[in-house]
């Protein structure tokens, strides 16, 4: 029989990349997760990392249980946590987020709750919003914030938190008047998983425009900086350059589009909403309204 606690390990061991830093924070010896280890590829004579190289990395059969064992600690912990709805939060939340609203929107959100209930673990994953709602179905996040249309799954719930203003951004002596690039000027594209990646690849469509120079980064910082030194044009929640829109360090320009983008809180149907989740969800209405009055 498999025990729990191994499979806690398991998926410990997978998140932090090693045995050592592993046991370091579930407060074991090294040797004790060895132990653990070994028990699960016994159970099933099958290895489930590769120790052949530098990393330590799962291996097929590694990854194929590490799903499944995110799906069963779920449930385990629902178990735990049944009748006790009222339960004050605790345990672990994984939380998705893309990078922008990370950085913009989210810190005063996350301080808030975790000023409030400090014995929830809270745990942050950065992705484009593609793939947090594939991770979201796979059971590997308890819950996420996306940026995008309003999602239409059926296997999700959706919350929508605040209608989100898009804009072009330009470096402040950009003289074109549709924000295309000029000469010698790049094209800067977040991720192709991104969300509004696609809105403004349909602008540039729309403008005659074949991006020639282009350089892309999922960081929302970067692209700032290089369209600030003069480097290009891009396209950017305006939330996220509101600051520098209104100390004219770059332009910014609104235009006309058939999708409206939202922040919005999305978690899997089949999910229990835990006292630590529904707490969330709490507080994320409060602050959109927030967000909906900038």
């Amino acid at each position: 029989m498999i025990e729990i606690r191994n499979l806690r390990t398991l998926v410990k061991i997978a998140e932090l990349g090693s045995y050592t830093k592993a046991a370091q924070a579930l407060g074991y010896a090294q040797s004790t997760l060895t132990f653990q280890v070994g028990a699960i590829e016994s159970y099933y004579n099958c290895p489930v990392f590769d120790r052949t190289g530098k990393v330590l990395k799962l291996t097929a059969f590694g990854e194929q249980l590490l799903e499944h064992t995110n799906s069963v600690l779920q449930e385990y912990d629902a178990l735990e946590q049944l009748g006790r709805s009222d339960a004050a939060p605790r345990g672990c939340l994984r939380i998705g987020a893309p990078e922008s609203l990370t950085l913009y929107r989210l810190h005063p959100l996350i301080m808030a709750y975790k000023s409030a209930y400090p014995q929830v673990e809270v745990r942050m994953i950065n992705s484009p919003c593609e793939m947090l709602l594939k991770d979201l179905s796979a059971g590997q996040l308890d819950i996420s914030f996306v940026l995008q249309p309003e999602c239409m799954d059926p296997n999700l719930c959706t919350e929508l938190l605040s209608q989100e203003r898009m804009c072009l951004i330009a470096p402040a002596g950009h003289t074109q008047q549709d924000f295309l690039p000029e000469p010698g000027q790049m094209v800067l594209y977040t991720e192709k998983e991104c969300s509004y990646r696609q809105e403004f690849d349909r602008y540039l469509q729309r403008h005659h425009t074949v991006p020639a120079n282009i350089l892309e980064t999922s960081s929302v910082e970067a692209i700032k900086k290089y369209v600030s030194s003069g480097l290009g044009v891009s396209y950017l929640p305006y939330y996220s350059v509101k600051k520098e829109s209104e100390s004219k360090s770059l332009r910014t320009k609104f235009i006309q589009t058939d999708l409206t983008f939202f922040t919005q809180i999305v978690y899997h149907k089949k999910k229990w909403i835990s006292p630590a989740i529904k707490s969330l969800i709490a507080l994320s209405r409060e602050y959109g309204r927030k967000w909906s009055d900038c």
